[in-house]
This record gives C-alpha cells, sequence and structure tokens, in this order.
C-alpha cells in the first residue's frame, strides 16, 4: 500500500535534548533509541501520542532509517499528520524477509476498515479529528450478515472481534465518550483512495451486494 511522502526539508530539525545520554550499551540516544523500539513494536509512532518519541525521531532520522534498512525495513513518516509506521522492504523478486508480519482480514474486518477509510477520505477537507459511533459501525455491518451468517447472534460476535481487533492495533482509539472511537488518520498512509474503490467493489460482489449509482465515488458513503 502506498504512503505520501514525508516533506523532510520543509520542517526543521527537532531539538536534542542535551541531558539525553546513550541508550545502556548502545551508541544512540536513549530517546532515539525509544523511538526505534515503538516503531518496531507498532502499530506506529503518534505525535500526539509520543510527544517525546517523536522530536527524537526527527532529529535522528538518518540514522534511525539506517537501522531499520539493515532489518530489511522501510520508515514511512508522514510530518503533516504526525504519523510515522515502517513496513517491509519490497524488491521485485520478493526474495528478502518478511520482517513485519500483517494480521489476515476477515470479511467483517475488511468492511469496517473500508467504511473507517472511506470516514476519513470524506473528511479530509475539514483536517479535524474523525469520529465514529459503535452504533454506526453496527448499522453498517449489518449489510454483511446474510453473506457471513444467518445466525445474528453469531454475527455480532464478529463484529465485536473486528472492533477488538482495530481497538488493539490502534486504528480505532478510545475517547472521552463511552462507545465512541477516533478514527486513526494512519489509515490514509496505509490505504488511499483508488484501494478503497477497488476493494470495495471485490468485497460487495463478496457479500453479493449490489453496488447502486457509484456510491463509492469522491465524497460518497461507503
Amino acid at each position: 500500500m502506498s504512503a505520501r511522502r514525508a516533506y523532510d526539508d520543509i520542517l526543521p530539525a527537532a531539538a536534542r535534548d542535551e541531558t539525553d545520554s546513550p541508550a545502556p550499551s548502545g551508541s544512540l540516544p536513549e530517546s532515539t533509541s525509544r523511538a526505534l523500539v515503538q516503531l518496531l513494536q507498532g502499530p506506529y509512532l503518534m505525535r500526539d501520542r509520543h510527544p517525546r518519541l517523536w522530536p527524537a525521531l526527527l532529529a535522528d532520522e538518518p540514522v534511525i532509517r539506517q537501522r531499520l534498512a539493515d532489518l530489511f525495513l522501510e520508515l514511512v513518516i508522514d510530518t503533516d499528520a504526525g504519523l510515522a509506521f515502517v513496513r517491509n522492504h519490497s524488491t521485485p523478486d520478493g526474495d528478502l524477509p518478511r520482517v513485519i508480519r500483517s494480521a489476515p482480514l476477515t470479511l467483517i474486518d475488511t468492511a469496517l476498515v473500508l467504511h473507517l477509510r472511506d470516514l476519513l477520505l470524506r473528511a479530509e477537507a475539514s483536517e479535524g479529528r474523525v469520529f465514529v459511533g459503535r452504533d454506526e459501525i453496527d448499522d453498517h455491518l449489518g449489510v454483511y450478515a446474510t453473506a457471513s451468517s444467518t445466525d445474528r447472534v453469531a454475527f455480532a460476535k464478529r463484529v465485536n472481534a473486528s472492533v477488538e481487533k482495530l481497538k488493539k492495533n490502534s486504528v480505532l482509539l478510545s475517547s472521552a465518550e463511552e462507545g465512541r472511537y477516533e478514527i486513526s488518520p494512519i489509515l490514509a498512509m496505509v490505504f488511499d483512495a483508488d484501494q478503497v474503490l477497488a476493494v470495495a467493489r471485490e468485497l460487495r460482489a463478496l457479500a453479493g451486494i449490489a453496488e447502486a449509482d457509484d456510491t463509492m465515488t469522491e465524497g460518497g458513503s461507503a
């Protein structure tokens, strides 16, 4: 999946804390090592949630990229969104080790991810935080119940499992309001608009849902 390019040259280098000593038995400052660990542990490093690690990432970006490259990993940064994550390096022959393992998505997982990505896409112009309620999630995924199972109780459990999976992977972030989640902007970096359209069409075909009037066109809803 493609990601937006980070324009590092327009952002001044972050100030280094002079009291930041090297990590034990290492050559990097402790904050930089912690930023590197956060990237490796995943799912991502976020400026708002990691305010002490973000400046270290920007200050030592070249060396962090080098350390990751030694592990066949690539650093992806979006300075505007304040997000960074790592992904496997890819080659035409695909013979490099896959260090980062991807979690497989079920039909319901995929439908939920597409819906969240579409909400982000429609809110891009506002440049504000995007939230979704659990009731909205249930309503949206309800159309897939027949394709997944005739047992409504079993289907509800599958929806719960998908929500918990995305919470665990920090795609759905807790908010002050119970039953309401902030959608992490990380989806905008790993899932672009064209991919949303392509996967949505396949998903609807699998679910036996007829497309009507290009509902996933720009500005439309999933």
